[in-house]
């Protein structure tokens, strides 16, 4: 399997309207992971640098269906032929108790990933095919290695 596969036609459209309000989509955590080690995604995780609202408005004016699944952690399903995407805004965890976090928004790609658990997590692909992976996830993959992203304290905490 390969990332082309996830990339349907409506989803592909719908990067184009995202594009020419000047954000991007990306694929993000667990379906690159799978990707990059050869297993079939069970679903497609995706990020944008637009901000819930932002999100939301692209929806409204191109008239597709929209779902506030997630909003206050920035989580927005789009329903594109009747095919849901969860789309989650880049996002800080600005405070947490170990459940549930406090977030600010962000269009900074990589401070996203760095709040995630483990590197393999914390790999992002863009749809066309560049892998972001500031954490070295996919040598970690490769090497059968499961490392927190940053301190295990502070992530096991968290």
């Amino acid at each position: 399997m390969d990332a082309e596969s996830l990339l349907t036609p409506a989803l592909l459209d719908m990067r184009k309207l995202f594009q020419a309000r000047g954000f991007d989509i990306r694929l993000v955590g667990g379906c690159v992971r799978d990707l990059l080690a050869g297993i079939a995604p069970k679903d497609v995780d995706l990020c944008t640098d637009a901000d819930p609202t932002e999100q939301i408005q692209i929806y409204q004016d191109a008239g597709i269906r929209y779902i506030e699944t997630g909003i206050e952690h920035g989580t927005i399903t789009a329903v594109l032929n009747g095919v849901p995407y969860e789309i989650t805004s880049l996002r800080l965890d600005v405070e947490t108790d170990g459940r549930r976090a406090t977030v600010a928004y962000t269009r900074d790609w990589i401070k996203d990933l760095e709040r995630r658990d483990f590197t393999i997590n914390a790999m992002s692909l863009t749809m066309d095919g560049d892998l972001i992976d500031p954490f070295s996830g996919h040598r970690d993959l490769y090497d059968g290695l499961v490392a927190f992203v940053g301190n295990a304290e502070t992530r096991i905490r968290e």
